[in-house]
Formats: structure tokens, C-alpha cells, sequence
């Protein structure tokens, strides 16, 4: 986490104190490659030209420490069994399998607990209590959801699978034949933690924190791993071909909008039997590390917020839903506040409205953005979901709050369960099926409804709305027209392979994956990365043509 000026200065008074009282460095320590004072090696970490490795070694009873924190945080489904042991798959299928008929009909049964009665009315679906809470998705209706689910998804806010974040433990990291010691370890993430702990997958999201036990070892004080602070790793779950994280950065980025840095990395993780391969990981910069900012906005001082939970959908602002991660002794939350009134205001002036909130929010970048994610069927943002995004106050704009889409790996239309296990419409579906898993049709959001206001006000202006237009043609072209996509995606997907099946590739109990055949199709099948991406386009353009 970045630190401000002061915390900076007591580090640096500490610093000086522990190489006076001469702290030994661990064994192997290079400022070069393990120091603070160098510049983040981006060519080294994130070079696209091959798969990287990293091998992680974990005591033995810190494991266990983390296997058994899951099972405390993460709530029962309905109907499906709390954590199971690493390599068991649910009700008997092979590891890591997954019954897609079981999870429609404890869809099915959440929905109809519900029929009949209010939104927040008590529950009952597949033995475990709860309240009937609107899904997040437009049109799909209340759902029977266990408390600590509804809790998240009320104000605005999505669905939060997890208690709490789970816990840190100290670990070894050795890449390149360099190693870091104590650095912190935690698993990550919400549905993919979620689903990966449900159906026994041992390929499980995680970060890693160089020098978050520093007060407690200053041998280790502002340790970095060749510049960076933090550092996050994807186990791409839900999607067959392992590129959509990467791949929608990159198109981020060509159509100019800043998103982090993503490349592709083996991961051994040695838990007291050895090294096993937990398969391939998309390692992603965390922007919080501050090493992004620096980077994309020339600046990393100012305030940045990951939004989620009541008011991350912008209806209101509310302190809870706007979790800073710099700056965070300072207690002023007036950037987000005043943005989120200016979105509100009367628009009885158009003129003065939106120079107000241009005053407090960057709206081209947003329109950029939303272009973009729209182009890209990303449904798992902003719009479906409040959350994967962040804001960041730059300072060299006066500290106007800049839009940072995450967390990607559910773009072009990737679904994060197999067919059959969404029920249709009228059996506890939305009418036409389910949009979070693939993006509305509605590319214009002529539709959209007050629940995503930083959209449908947007929307609502005529100035703003045919901007929107502009850019939604031009997210089609660079790295996103279909030939210089294809040809990414065919390049990226050759270089992963190995890593992914065949003799070197993921074992059954740790892939992300539906199969080796799943993978080798996932570009070109009906339902391909490559076949859908076609389809989009076409899809954006009549939508845009028709209008």
C-alpha cells in the first residue's frame, strides 16, 4: 500500500536507524533488484516475449493457515458443500470438476424462495437462510441470498462473496535465481476465490507484498521485487483460451486508456513436499503499489480509491464504498464527494452542469473507458457490477478523478460458468437469459436504469451521449480490428500453450481450464475468443448504424 509523506519519513528515519545499529540484509539482498530506490523494471517483469516463472515457498503450517482461513470466510452457498479439500471436486466429479445442472437448480431454487414476496423479506433457499435481494443485473429479479451476500449488494454495491479479506502469511519467492524472503502472501479475489475454494481447484488467485512485515523484520525494510511494492496473480478462471486479462489491457491501453500491465507466469509453489506447479498465472500491476501512477500519470501522490460496496454504483456517495488506498491517514474523502454531487445536480443548465463535473471528474476518460469495455463485451464492471475499478485524484490535473478500469478476466463475453448452469428465463433467469454473461446489446445504454447513474445521466446529455459515439467507433480499431487482433491472440495463445497442456502443462487439480481440448479450441470454436470478438463488432455496428 502507498504510503503518505509523513509514514515515508518515519520509514526513512527507521531506515537509517537500522543500518546504523548494522541490520544485515538477507542473504542475496542486490539494492538493484531487492532496494526502493530504483525505477520499477517493466521490461524485465512484464516483457510479452515469453511465459515467466516464479516458485513460492510456504511453511507448511502457514498453508494449513491459509486453507483453514478460507473456510471461515467464505459463506456457504446454497445447497453446495463449504470448503473443500484442495483436489476433492464437488459430489464426486473429478477435481476441480463442476456440475453445471446442480448450479441452475440452486439458481433455481433461490429465485423461487423468493416468489411472491418484497425485496429484503426473509428466506429460506436450499436449507440456508437469507433475505430476497435484487440482483445487480437488470430485470433478473430477488434471490433468496445468504445474509453476508446481501449485505454487499445493497446501496449499490455488488455482491461480496467473502467476509473479509483472507489472511497474510509469510513466504519465499525465487525468480531468476534471486530470492526475497518474509514477504507476505494472501489469496485474493471474490467470485474466482469464491469458486476456485468451492470446487476444489488448487489453482487460486493470490498477491504477494514485499515488505508488509518490515516493522517486524527490518532486514527486509522497503524490500521490492525489481521496483515494485505489490504485486497481483490471476488464475483466469472462467476462461478457456488464458488470454482475456492480458488481451483486454492491451486493448485498453491502445485505445488510450490507462489500465495496468499484465504478462504470464508459471507458478511453483513448494508447500513442504517440493515444488508443484499451480499452472499459469496472469501477474497484474496493482495500481495501489503506486509504480502504475508514476508510470501512466507522471504522478503517484494523489488519492486513490477502489471502490465497492453501498455507493460504488455512484447513487449517492458513501465513505464505506470508497476504500482509499493512499493517502489514507488523511480522512478527506471531498474529491469522490464532490464528483458524485456534481453528477447529481440539476441539469436544468447543461452548459454549467458539465463543466461542474469536469471541475471534479474526468468524463471523456470515462467515455473512453465505457467505449471500450462496451466494445469489448467486458460485463463485469461498471454498469453490471459496482466494482473492478478504481479512482485516481491526479495531481497533474488538479487532482480531477481519473477512471482505472481491473480485473478483466471475464472480457469478451467469457462466462464464469459452464453452459447449463444459468437458468433460462422464467426459471429464475431474467427475461432473455442472463446479460452478465455476455454483454447487453444495448451498446448505445439507451436502456440503462438509474442504478448505473454515472451511465444513464452521461447518456442523457446530448453533448456527452454523441462523444460517447465517437469513441465507440474508434474502440473498433488499432489492436481491436479483427485482423490485428486475431493475430495477437494467435501469437499470445502459441506462446502459452506449453504452460497450459501437454507434458508441461497444468495437472486436473490445478487448472482453470475446462479440458486441454477447451483450451486448444477456445480461439476458433462457436463460441470462441476469436468468433465472438467477429461477432461483437458486427453487433456494434448495426447498433450504432441503426440508430
Amino acid at each position: 500500500m502507498r504510503k503518505t509523506v509523513a509514514s515515508v519519513l518515519v520509514v526513512a528515519s527507521a531506515t537509517a536507524i537500522a543500518l546504523a545499529q548494522d541490520v544485515a540484509r538477507p542473504a542475496g539482498w542486490n539494492d538493484a533488484t531487492h532496494g526502493s530506490r530504483v525505477a520499477p523494471d517493466y521490461n524485465r517483469l512484464f516483457s510479452m516475449d515469453r511465459v515467466h516463472e516464479l516458485r513460492i515457498t510456504i511453511a507448511p503450517d502457514r498453508f494449513r493457515a491459509m486453507q483453514e482461513d478460507l473456510r471461515t470466510i467464505i459463506p456457504v452457498m446454497p445447497g453446495m458443500p463449504p470448503g473443500r479439500a484442495r483436489g476433492a471436486g464437488p459430489g464426486g466429479l473429478p477435481p476441480g470438476g463442476f456440475d453445471p445442472a446442480a448450479m441452475a437448480t440452486l439458481m433455481e431454487a433461490s429465485a423461487a424462495a423468493c416468489t411472491g414476496k418484497p425485496a429484503a423479506a426473509a428466506c429460506t433457499a436450499n436449507g440456508v437462510p437469507g433475505q430476497c435481494t435484487e440482483l445487480p443485473f437488470g430485470g433478473a429479479g430477488l434471490s433468496c441470498m445468504p445474509e453476508t451476500f446481501a449485505a454487499g449488494m445493497r446501496g449499490g454495491g455488488a455482491p461480496s462473496l467473502t467476509t473479509r479479506d483472507p489472511i497474510y502469511v509469510p513466504v519465499t519467492v525465487t525468480h531468476d535465481g534471486r530470492t526475497w524472503t518474509q514477504v507476505a502472501m494472501r489469496y485474493k479475489g471474490n467470485s474466482s476465490l469464491m469458486m476456485s475454494n468451492a470446487t476444489g481447484i488448487g489453482k487460486m488467485p493470490f498477491r504477494l507484498h514485499f515488505d508488509r512485515y518490515e516493522d517486524d523484520t527490518p532486514a527486509i525494510r522497503n524490500q521490492r521485487f525489481y521496483g515494485f511494492q505489490e504485486l497481483t496473480f490471476s488464475s483466469n478462471l472462467g476462461d478457456d483460451s488464458q488470454l482475456r486479462e492480458v488481451l483486454a489491457t492491451e486493448v485498453l491501453r491502445d485505445r488510450g486508456v490507462p489500465a495496468p500491465r499484465a504478462a504470464f507466469y508459471r507458478v511453483s509453489v513448494d508447500t513442504g513436499a517440493g515444488p508443484e506447479y499451480w499452472g499459469l498465472y496472469t501477474m497484474i500491476e496493482d495500481p495501489s503499489d503506486g509504480a502504475m501512477l508514476d508510470a501512466q500519470f507522471g504522478d503517484g501522490g494523489g488519492n486513490l480509491y477502489k471502490p465497492d460496496g453501498p455507493g460504488a454504483n455512484w447513487s449517492a456517495f458513501n465513505r464505506e464504498g470508497f476504500d482509499k488506498k493512499t493517502n489514507e491517514t488523511a480522512a478527506d474523502f471531498s474529491d469522490v464527494e464532490g464528483a458524485v454531487r456534481a453528477l447529481h445536480a440539476p441539469r436544468d443548465d447543461a452548459r454549467a452542469w458539465r463543466g461542474a463535473l469536469e471541475a471534479k471528474f474526468d468524463v471523456d476518460l470515462f467515455l473512453r473507458w465505457l467505449a471500450v469495455n462496451t466494445a469489448i463485451e467486458n460485463w463485469d464492471a461498471y454498469g453490471v457490477m459496482a466494482h473492478n475499478y478504481y479512482l485516481y485524484g491526479d495531481p497533474s490535473s488538479q487532482g480531477v478523478l481519473k477512471w482505472i478500469p481491473w480485473d478483466h478476466n471475464f472480457a469478451f463475453g467469457a462466462s464464469p460458468m459452464p453452459p447449463g448452469a444459468v437458468p433460462p428465463a422464467g426459471r429464475g433467469g431474467p427475461p432473455g437469459g442472463l446479460p452478465m454473461f455476455g454483454a447487453s446489446t444495448d451498446v448505445l445504454h439507451a436502456k440503462v436504469g438509474p442504478t448505473w447513474p454515472l451511465v444513464q445521466r452521461l447518456m442523457a446529455d446530448e453533448v456527452y451521449a454523441a462523444r460517447y459515439r465517437v469513441l465507440l467507433g474508434q474502440a473498433l480499431g488499432g489492436l481491436f480490428e479483427p485482423a490485428a487482433f486475431e493475430r495477437r491472440a494467435r501469437e499470445l495463445h502459441a506462446l502459452i500453450a506449453p504452460s497450459v497442456v501437454g507434458g508441461r502443462g497444468e495437472r486436473p487439480t490445478h487448472r482453470t481450464i475446462s479440458s486441454p481440448a477447451a483450451f486448444n479450441r477456445a480461439l476458433d470454436s462457436p463460441d470462441g475468443l476469436l468468433t465472438r470478438t467477429r461477432t461483437r463488432h458486427d453487433v456494434v455496428r448495426k447498433a450504432s448504424n441503426d440508430r
